[in-house]
């Protein structure tokens, strides 16, 4: 699953890695006092901030499709343990209390097949 800042993130990270080469070379600016001053260091301290955004952006992105995931995991929880058969009220209410503390639980429980979800 890609947003659409993700992308726009990765088209403009490609980009500006095709263009690279204005990092490479020493371009020089001129100071009131007549020194000049290499801005190539602000240029690679700039480029390597890029990188650290769009590094942290794609993990934000994968952080928020799982847990997107298991809200909706959450949501069928319910009705799928009332399909249960053999499973008390009380019974549903503790196994939608213990099982939606641990999303990976979950997960497995989804994952099983429903007729070994009751031994489960």
């Amino acid at each position: 699953m890609m947003f659409p800042w993700m992308r726009w993130m990765s088209q403009l990270h490609n980009r500006n890695r095709r263009d690279g080469s204005t990092s490479s070379k020493k371009k020089k600016k001129k100071i009131f006092d007549g020194r000049e001053q290499t801005s190539t260091s602000i240029i690679d301290v700039a480029m390597l901030l890029e990188e650290n955004i769009w590094i942290v952006g794609l993990e934000l992105s994968k952080i928020i499709a799982s847990e997107k995931v298991i809200q909706e995991c959450a949501k069928k929880l319910y009705p799928v343990l009332c399909e249960v058969e053999g499973l008390t009220e009380d019974e549903r209410y503790c196994a939608l209390s213990k099982i939606s503390n641990h999303p990976t639980q979950m997960l497995i429980f989804f994952s099983l097949p429903s007729s070994m979800r009751l031994e489960w």
